[in-house]
């Protein structure tokens, strides 16, 4: 099971929320909590509820498994598309293209 980092969550949403020219502030009035709070979710000094997750998630347009686990992508849906794509066209190859496919593939992640 994926242990969560959530120091590395509140920082992630910290950067997302500066990228997307959001202050703490506003968060803080659109969640109707303290600027205090948001600060502190941010630098990992109390976690997040889901509202709060959820919200951050719909607010910086990324999924809630993009802040979660950092080798998501943000979406959440790139690497299924890619995924989807080359199994599909692995469909197409012969049986030994598709075993030299496999062994080139180990070899590229060693």
């Amino acid at each position: 099971m994926y242990q969560i980092d959530y120091t590395n969550v509140g920082k992630r949403m910290k950067t997302l929320r500066k990228q997307a020219g959001y202050t703490q502030e506003q968060i803080a009035d659109a969640l109707d909590v303290t600027v205090a709070f948001i600060s502190n979710i941010e630098n990992d000094r109390v976690k997040m509820n889901l509202r709060v997750l959820s919200y951050y998630a719909k607010l910086l347009n990324v999924s809630i498994d993009y802040l979660l686990r950092p080798e998501s992508d943000e979406n959440g849906e790139k690497d299924n598309v890619l995924n989807k794509e080359i199994l599909r066209l692995l469909e197409k190859f012969s049986t030994d293209d598709k075993e030299k496919f496999v062994k080139v593939l180990r070899i590229l992640s060693k």
